[in-house]
């Protein structure tokens, strides 16, 4: 098993301890752990040390141990998978044309691509999506890490346990090398942001042949990065999904001239898809016409069966949002509620009442700036930059303390 490693630099490339991987290699423990051998073979495996993998692959074997079924990622509560599929369900992509083209590109170029958008938008299903139509060219294999499911205790070494296990990918050594490109998606990663974005700058800078793309409602402030922003649909492309959602929800819901109704539903759901598609359930009971008149946090109440409280429901995710917050933008985002139309700095610093959240220039500029990179207002860039909140982000925060 000798892979030019001291028993040092294996443990700390693993994350197993020292003293274990001195009792595997003496022998002096017959039966460890089958979650340290795992961590050990995908860190040979991950270093392209295939010789070395084969060889503590062949001892799991000879005792009975399955390598690739727990490691300490899957036992910490982050869910891991290989062999990434988008599936069947196609509406989620209308309108996303142009941006699967921008994350193909940037994935092409860059080893570091991060999707960046509020709860609700659809980041992970374009995630996978593009992991999907550039499976070809990752080689070594596609892998996934749900991060959305783990609670925000979490510590980068089980974050790091958790990549481990995903890249761990089937067939024999002989299969495999270190030229072949693999890709792993980090799903959901903004309540893990910090710990989750050192694994990633550890695994750019040990492990050559690894491409990374991240979901994360908070942007990414790290070198390499390429950022790529997804936007609430069109109000077309809104209502083409719309339409499809209400068709399979209710098959015999005839929406016929009632086209003003879907246009003003959609546009009052801000063109979110997983809005959508709750709105369109919501037409197997209440009218299109009861659901203009309903508030949005009541039309969104559906949850969602997976995920944290915060990934469940469109009410849970901006008050999950909101409470991550500092006072001073918690502040600001409540003096921004009523404005209905796009805004600029000058037009905040033209309020009267301008001091009440911000005392300077500056300090505005601050706070304005952490918001849109949470995703809690959208920017439109030009020679001048507008500001907006959406419309469902602003009815919670007008019922929110």
């Amino acid at each position: 098993m000798d892979a030019g490693w001291s028993q040092e630099e294996l443990a700390d490339r693993s994350g197993v301890s020292v003293r274990t991987v001195r009792n595997i290699e003496t022998g002096a423990v017959q039966s460890p752990r089958h979650s340290s051998l795992s961590l050990m073979v995908a860190a040979f495996q991950t270093a392209g040390l295939f010789e070395a993998e084969y060889v503590l692959r062949d001892f799991t074997d000879r005792n009975g141990i399955e390598s690739s079924v727990a490691l300490s990622g899957r036992s910490a509560g982050v869910s891991t998978s290989n062999g990434v599929r988008v599936g069947d369900d196609h509406d989620w992509l209308v309108g996303r044309k142009n941006d699967i083209s921008r994350m193909c590109d940037s994935l092409q170029r860059d080893r570091w691509t991060t999707l960046v958008g509020p709860g609700g938008v659809g980041k992970t299903k374009l995630a996978f999506a593009v992991a999907d139509r550039l499976r070809s060219q990752f080689a070594g294999g596609v892998s996934a890490v749900h991060l959305g499911e783990t609670s925000d205790d979490h510590d980068e070494t089980a974050i790091w346990h958790a990549v481990c296990e995903a890249l761990l990918t089937e067939g024999s050594p002989g299969d495999r090398s270190a030229a072949m490109r693999r890709l792993v998606v980090i799903d959901n990663i903004e309540h893990l942001q910090t710990p989750t974005v050192r694994v990633c700058q550890r695994l750019l800078a040990e492990f050559p042949d690894v491409w990374i793309l991240i979901t994360s409602r908070h942007a990414v402030a790290a070198a390499g990065v390429k950022t790529v922003e997804v936007r609430p649909l069109s109000a077309v492309d809104a209502e083409q999904l719309f339409l499809h959602r209400a068709q399979a929800a209710c098959s015999d819901l005839d929406l016929t001239g009632r086209g003003s109704a879907v246009t003003e539903i959609c546009r009052k759901l801000d063109g979110l898809p997983f809005a959508l598609e709750v709105a369109a359930l919501r037409l197997r009971s209440l009218s299109i016409d009861t659901l203009l008149e309903a508030p949005v946090r009541q039309i969104v109440a559906q949850p969602s069966v997976a995920g944290l409280p915060h990934q469940q429901t469109l009410v849970e995710s901006v008050t999950w949002s909101y409470r991550m917050l500092g006072e001073e933008p918690r502040r600001l985002l409540h003096w921004l509620s009523p404005f209905l139309e796009a805004f600029t700095i000058k037009d905040l610093l033209g309020r009267p009442d301008r001091e009440a959240v911000a005392d300077d220039f500056p300090h505005l500029v601050d706070i304005v700036s952490d918001l849109v990179d949470r995703s809690m207002l959208q920017v439109r860039r030009g020679s001048e930059y507008r500001y907006s909140m959406l419309g469902h982000i602003r009815e919670v925060i007008g019922i929110l303390q």
